[in-house]
């Protein structure tokens, strides 16, 4: 009998217990069927030894195939041009090349034996590198030694290119080892300064100083140099910075007067400065005020970007000076940063047609692919004065960021606003306007935030876009509750594209064990 017309299907997997008989009948009724289970299984056991034999006999076949068909893989019939540019393709292109057999150019070696005939008998796969810090007083001498070693072969495998190198050290200080005053990296960086195309220095001063000391002989094809120091230090003269083809310089160090810095201004590209005033709290003259940093620019026309840090007040901020207009023609980005200013005025007159970036007081990241001007201002930096000035004087701003990490000024109020409803009167060219603050999600309602009231604010929506260029983002956060619903007076134009943000702050809610864990509860 089949175990499918089994009396007891409808017991199977369930609680019910069989008695004597039933069980005597059950029995019987599995004979069959075990026999028939024990057939099968040795049929099963006879195929999984021939599978076993198959198996064995196919990777006997499958070795030899391989290896022939190996010799007529598409990667051998690549020509060597080819594969120099896939290799070229994986290095780092947004820093230099790491010591990594994990990466690209010492991955590319670990292929196949050609591969790494090709990658190390190419000088431009070990154009660029990376040396990264160790703590020479507590690391094994040997971990040491391999790191010198691997340095001295890279660059050595570099041939003529000239070579990318960046070095950052800020575990290790000359004063605590005196035997770094003659670093063998800092030898062999010595050793091809003739060649060298871009240099990044990060450490301590004394430890960079033979490298820092290196003159316009001894770097002829330098374009790129990036030193960083430690704040305190007073970095000594930095005499590489003299190099005649640099054209991108950035510099974070306490540096003196920054406007005497030996640089062929007129060349230069890219700046980043940003330079402190002072060591062991003593000031020693050293800084920009804002006036400063503009007088920067004036000594830069070929400028593309441009990033200087404020890092000290000056007297006369703000005031008109008989001074020639800032003429950069081939700007891009200008990052003026720092809390050491206020702009009563905005009396500069600064010519840069082809902007397309320019914010004040805050420390953010550029921007890709803008077509338009973007102003992100920090209102703080301002009076109301010197933004209304700054505002006319940049009337091609489509995308302005009012945006502060601390509460904004009492003027950011409906009058304010109202000086956007008309382009006559500032941001003709307005499309997306971002109003906030960075902090008001960790602050109380109650605390200063802009003061915009939501009429005002639908006011000036409804102002924009009846111009001609109409607004097509706009965002507020307010840290007070909302007073008007404006958004069904808004939905006509949200139809139409408009995006609109207006964000409060939640609405307080009853909590009845408030209080209970607080440091004046009792219990009782």
């Amino acid at each position: 009998m089949s175990l499918s017309d089994s009396p007891f299907v409808n017991r199977l997997n369930t609680n019910y217990v069989p008695s004597e008989s039933e069980i005597l009948q059950i029995r019987a009724l599995l004979v069959d069927p075990m026999d028939e289970l024990a057939r099968v299984d040795s049929q099963i056991e006879v195929l999984e030894i021939t599978l076993g034999q198959l198996k064995e006999r196919r990777a006997v076949l499958q070795e030899p195939i391989d290896a022939h068909r190996a010799l007529i893989s598409p990667m051998r019939l690549i020509p060597h041009d080819v594969l120099l540019e896939i290799f070229f393709a994986c290095l780092p292109t947004k820093h230099n090349a790491l010591i990594d057999h994990n990466e690209a150019p010492l991955l590319l070696g670990c292929i196949c034996r050609h591969w790494r005939d090709v990658t190390y008998s190419t000088p431009m796969l070990w154009s660029s590198i990376h040396i990264p810090f160790l703590h020479y007083l507590s690391t094994p001498s040997n971990i040491l030694l391999g790191l010198e070693k691997i340095v001295a072969g890279w660059l050595a495998r570099s041939a003529t290119c000239p070579p990318s190198v960046s070095l950052f050290d800020f575990a290790n200080r000359v004063e605590s080892n005196p035997t770094l005053k003659d670093h063998p990296i800092v030898l062999q960086l010595l050793a091809v300064s003739h060649r060298l195309h871009r240099l990044g220095l990060a450490g301590d001063a004394e430890f960079l100083r033979p490298l820092l000391r290196l003159g316009p002989e001894d770097v002829p094809l330098l374009k790129r140099v990036q030193v960083e120091t430690m704040a305190y230090q007073m970095v000594p003269s930095m005499n590489i910075l003299r190099a005649p083809t640099l054209e991108d310089v950035k510099l974070a160090s306490a540096l003196g007067d920054p406007l005497s810095l030996p640089l062929q201004w007129s060349q230069l590209t890219s700046l980043r400065l940003q330079c402190y005033e002072c060591r062991d709290g003593v000031s020693f003259g050293g800084g920009l005020d804002f006036d400063g940093a503009l007088d920067v620019l004036r000594k830069c026309p070929n400028l593309e970007q441009c990033e200087i840090e404020v890092t000290k007040s000056s007297a006369h901020l703000g005031l008109t000076r008989d001074l020639p207009p800032i003429i950069l023609p081939r700007l891009h980005n200008l990052l003026l940063g720092g809390w050491h200013f206020l702009l009563e005025n905005w009396s500069y007159d600064l010519v840069a047609p082809n902007l397309r970036f320019i914010q004040i007081g805050q420390d953010n990241i550029i921007p890709s692919g803008l077509n338009c001007l973007r102003a992100d201002i920090d209102p703080i930096r301002f009076t109301l004065t010197g933004l209304h000035e700054f505002l006319q004087s940049f009337p091609m701003i489509s995308h302005l960021r009012l945006t502060s990490a601390q509460p904004p000024p009492d003027f950011l109020d409906d009058e304010f606003i109202g000086l956007l409803c008309s382009p006559h009167n500032l941001c003709p060219m307005l499309t997306d306007i971002n109003l906030w603050s960075e902090s008001s999600s960790r602050r109380s309602p109650y605390m200063r935030s802009v003061r915009f009231s939501d009429a005002a604010v639908l006011a000036f929506i409804k102002a924009r876009m009846a111009m001609p260029i109409p607004l097509r983002r706009f965002r507020v956060q307010f840290a007070r509750p909302m007073v008007l619903d404006i958004m069904p007076e808004l939905q006509s134009f949200i139809s139409d594209g408009l995006q609109i943000t207006l964000e409060y702050p939640p609405q307080s809610k009853f909590m009845a064990q408030d209080g209970l864990a607080g440091p004046r509860s009792m219990v009782y």
